[in-house]
């Protein structure tokens, strides 16, 4: 209890130690130019670095002492190639494996910071916790966490979802152990900080009609789904590929008839399958995105498929306005947004289960189980 007692005590004299530092610290995207950057210098500071480099000693002396070359030569190349590719991994699970030593200061920092789901509420726990970090010799530079936003995607990734999906109390103390208590009042913090910001979304403003006079569906301006979606794939971004693919098929000799007439057939439905995805990767980058789309849903009026069309219709307005989509057509139809409802909301609170390219929108659950039952749907769960 003492020992407990003094680690709490050594934590709170850095953490205020850190609070009082980060108003002349700055977060490492304002002093590097990119993020890759950032992390090269991490990668040049850590120990694997340094072994790599020392690696090359005991080569040099190898090259002078053999009258063989070959051999030396080839694992000269293969520490020279290899080095690039494992110490970024190195890095990553170092820093996986620092945080997680970590967990109860990072509690602490968020119960007393109170951190929503708005990305810059995480600046003060992300710079605090870089000094704490170095302070304590837990990491061996002043930038751990790049910006807010890798902050926050870690809260996600270590505390969030790994805690909330342990099933009992014994589950979650033999992984997370003496954080227990300090997680809890973290997460509870947090899913506070979250009811208020959706009660903002549930406010007579929000629920105020749009004018969508002028706005129509991509279903009534093409004709066939297929157009709106040739559209999407024939997007700037998409050149390169089909640029690239021509090239190799004009070129190639080894194309028989049948692949050069199935080679499109599957490159249209690999673009189609991306176009589908990409849509959920913009939508998720603010968590006040899918507040938004979930509180369109249960506000809308009107039912059925009407229903899906109207709200499709708002959405896409907010997000043309928001500056998230490109134009007002994110969504083709009705249909086509009951099924993004369902495959991007409903299907992950219904599996429960961590993904790694998605996130599980915890602290969405109940307003995605409102939003079902008000389109008079049986719940899955």
């Amino acid at each position: 209890m003492k020992n407990n007692e003094i680690e709490d005590e050594k934590s709170v004299a850095l953490s205020s130690f850190g609070h009082l530092e980060s108003q002349k610290i700055v977060l490492p995207q304002n002093v590097f130019r990119s993020q890759f950057t950032w992390m090269c210098y991490q990668i040049y500071k850590s120990l694997a670095f340094r072994i790599w480099l020392l690696l090359w000693l005991p080569l040099s002396v190898w090259w002078k002492m053999t009258t063989n070359w070959i051999y030396p030569f080839i694992v000269s190349l293969l520490v020279l190639f290899l080095g690039p590719i494992f110490l970024p991994v190195i890095h990553v699970l170092s820093r996986k494996r620092s945080l997680s030593k970590q967990l109860t200061q990072f509690s602490k920092e968020i119960a007393k910071n109170t951190p929503g789901t708005h990305t810059h509420d995480w600046e003060v726990i992300a710079i605090n916790l870089n000094s704490y970090f170095y302070e304590i010799k837990a990491w061996n530079t002043k930038y751990f966490f790049f910006n807010a936003a890798d902050c926050q995607e870690a809260f996600r990734r270590t505390l969030l979802e790994p805690f909330s999906l342990k099933k009992d109390e014994a589950a979650k103390v033999k992984s997370f152990k003496d954080s227990v208590p300090y997680i809890e009042e973290a997460l509870q913090v947090y899913f506070t900080e979250v009811e208020k910001q959706w009660k903002l979304f549930n406010t007579e403003k929000a629920r105020s009609p749009v004018d969508l006079e002028d706005v129509q569906l991509p279903k009534e301006v093409h004709r066939f789904k297929l157009t709106w979606v040739l559209k999407r794939l024939f997007d700037p971004r998409f050149l390169p590929l089909f640029f690239f693919y021509f090239y190799d098929v004009c070129t190639s000799r080894h194309y028989d008839l049948i692949s050069r007439f199935l080679s499109p057939v599957v490159w249209s439905l690999i673009l189609v399958w991306l176009f589908r995805n990409m849509r959920n990767y913009f939508l998720s980058m603010k968590i006040e995105h899918k507040m938004q789309f979930l509180s369109t849903i249960i506000n809308e009026q009107e039912g059925g498929a009407n229903g899906w069309n109207e709200i499709a219709k708002k959405m896409n307005r907010y997000l043309f306005e928001k500056k998230v989509w490109t134009n007002e057509e994110f969504f083709f139809d009705g249909i086509d947004c009951e099924w993004f409802f369902s495959h991007f909301f409903y299907r992950l609170l219904s599996s429960k289960k961590p993904m790694r390219f998605a996130s599980l929108n915890i602290e969405l659950w109940p307003y995605i189980k409102e939003a079902q039952l008000s389109r008079s749907e049986e719940p899955l769960v």
